[in-house]
């Protein structure tokens, strides 16, 4: 039986299966009889069938990187329904593809239904909650995250801006549109703290349900403080950068003051240093600021006052052009799946990771695991040395323990411990590095280089850092519905009347939590087609039709050239692009 494992599995599935199985690292899973071992057998090879992660829609990635707009929209709505549970991404992948396609009116309207679909999601029935509880996150609405609906606005103004300069007699009232976006952004923004995360809160109307207590079981699963330290969404730095430049754009100079001020104290009191930018970002801010106050009039004590403080600041003469570039794709989201068992030597829950995929994806696997849930602090490592011996110690950074201790008593009395002698399967959700192959971009006039694009927002980082404190609820609430959903098992089993010492019970048991394994899935929907970054550079140019052209080198050496027209006009013209880095040299244009 041994090198039957070995030859059908491999040492990495037989490893898996004696952690899962035995009471210690040692071959004590033969202690087992040989009808339990061939349960035990067969109930891994399901769990890791059961295991292929579901990615993001990557086929749709790839024809938008390609300039296949009419196969990429074809892709989304195959795959994503108008009005089922996937209602949201279905408008947001149209909008991007529509947007690339410079169908700007057909975008807004997709980004405007959006907008829709993300306040009605404030609202959460019962019956789709139990749903979800039993079946999985992926049979729930997906709502979004709580930065999209900035994007949805800024996506939206984008739209305008580029309706304004492709119609110049209606510039006026594109351009108008483009500022209500913002203004309408800018409540948000106030209200960011307070609105972010309310459709999440629910009320428990038993105070002792089974979902409680479950809970309460699983509250010592916790991230290292220091890694969730200052990475909450609270203020876009960027969003009032835009805002601003929108508003010079449409000579309102009031608002775009206002806007570049909020911008630079964002970037300096911790938007720059959140999400990895330079200090270019807050000079930036700064320079505009002094020039708005200056263009306006009114503003001289102010404007010294401010020139003093900021002895580095220069402030920009003549027509200025900001060049916004949209680079590359957000990070996937993936898989990681554990294995959930409970030990009666140390009255506690233990699960293992299992890494699967590509060498790259196990890395990425270990890595998240390591750094949100494995037993690696002192007190873990202490507390696996008193429970058990030195091979639970050693094993620490690959396993997470949960003591119950008093609660190991009150988890029988519930069945938790019944329900699962053969085990259990945990998926979450985790995100791939956000990695660029990006040695530089920059903005050349002929053979003059104007000026560099510099990093003015990390949507990557942006979704990293949601998704590390979103990681903390998520895991707990995998573990609760695969707990439930197996005790819910347990019971229809005593329903139907089959003894668990029999074989048919061991027999019901083992489907069963087969059939839980295999259809345990984490949530791994996602905008998809969002940038990576959000790049930016103003110089200042002459009045008229000026050609440029943005050349973006990778660290392969390989660089990616886009060029346009762009009619310079008033104190202020914003333009704007999209670069994919894997896309065919014809596709990338202005």
């Amino acid at each position: 039986m041994l090198l039957f494992l070995f030859n059908l599995l491999g040492y990495k599935l037989l490893y898996s299966l004696f952690i899962f199985s035995a009471k210690d690292v040692s071959l004590k899973v033969f202690h087992f009889s040989p009808l339990k071992q061939l349960f035990v057998c067969c109930l891994t090879l399901m769990f890791l069938s059961g295991c292929n992660t579901i990615h993001a829609n990557k086929s749709a990635i790839l024809q938008i990187e390609q300039g296949q707009f009419t196969q990429a929209k074809q892709t989304i709505k195959q795959n994503y329904s108008p009005v089922g549970r996937d209602r949201l991404l279905h408008e947001l992948e149209l909008a991007t593809i529509l947007h690339l396609e410079k169908d700007y009116l057909q975008s807004n309207q997709h980004l405007e239904r959006a907008k829709t679909h993300i306040e009605s999601f404030y609202t959460i029935s019962v019956s789709e909650q139990a749903l979800a509880m039993l079946s999985g996150p992926s049979f729930a609405n997906y709502e979004g995250k709580n930065y999209y609906l900035p994007l949805i606005h800024y996506l939206k103004a984008l739209n305008f801006n580029s309706l304004a300069q492709l119609n110049p007699s209606m510039r006026e009232t594109y351009l108008d549109s483009s500022q209500v976006e913002m203004r309408q952004l800018d409540v948000y923004m106030e209200n960011l703290k307070s609105e972010t995360g309310g459709y999440n809160s629910s009320e428990q109307e038993d105070e002792d349900s089974l979902t409680d207590i479950i809970y309460d079981i699983l509250k010592p699963i916790a991230a290292p403080e220091a890694l969730l330290e200052n990475i909450e969404y609270k203020d876009d730095a960027f969003i009032h950068l835009f805002s601003g430049l929108l508003s010079e754009q449409n000579n309102d100079l009031d608002a775009a003051r206002l806007q570049y001020q909020r911008a630079a104290h964002a970037y300096e009191n911790g938007f720059t240093k959140q999400y990895g930018l330079t200090d270019t970002t807050e000079k930036l801010a700064l320079q505009n600021l002094a020039r708005t106050m200056k263009l306006a009039g009114g503003y001289r004590s102010e404007l010294q006052t401010l020139l003093s403080k900021h002895s580095s600041i220069e402030v920009p003469e003549g027509k200025q052009v900001t060049i916004i570039q949209n680079l590359g794709i957000a990070p996937e989201k993936k898989q990681l799946n554990f294995m959930l068992r409970a030990e009666a030597r140390s009255k506690a829950l233990v699960m293992y990771p299992i890494f699967i995929g590509s060498e790259q994806e196990k890395r990425e696997q270990r890595l998240w695991f390591q750094m949100l849930y494995a037993d690696t602090s002192l007190f873990d490592l202490m507390q696996n040395y008193i429970l058990g011996d030195v091979s639970d110690v050693l094993l620490g950074t690959m396993t997470k323990r949960i003591p119950l201790g008093s609660l190991w008593d009150e988890a029988e009395d519930i069945g938790l411990i019944d329900a699962l002698e053969y085990g259990g399967r945990i998926s979450v959700s985790y995100l791939a590095p956000p990695k660029l192959p990006i040695r530089k971009t920059e903005i050349w006039q002929g053979n003059k280089k104007l000026a560099d694009l510099e990093q003015f927002h990390s949507i990557s980082q942006l979704a990293l850092q949601k998704a590390l404190i979103d990681a903390q609820s998520e895991i707990r609430i995998a573990f609760t519905r695969e707990i439930v959903k197996a005790l819910t098992a347990r019971k229809a089993m005593q329903v139907a009347g089959a003894d668990q010492n029999n074989l048919l019970g061991s027999f019901v048991k083992i489907a069963s939590t087969a059939v839980n394994a295999i259809t345990a899935s984490a949530d791994t929907r996602q905008w998809q087609s969002l940038p990576a970054q959000i790049r930016l550079a103003q110089l200042s140019l002459e009045p008229g039709l000026q050609n440029l052209t943005i050349k973006t080198t990778l660290n392969s050496g390989r660089v990616i050239q886009q060029s346009a027209n762009i009619d310079v006009q008033g104190s202020m013209t914003v333009w704007h692009t999209r670069t994919f880095l894997n896309a065919a040299p014809t596709v990338n244009a202005l």
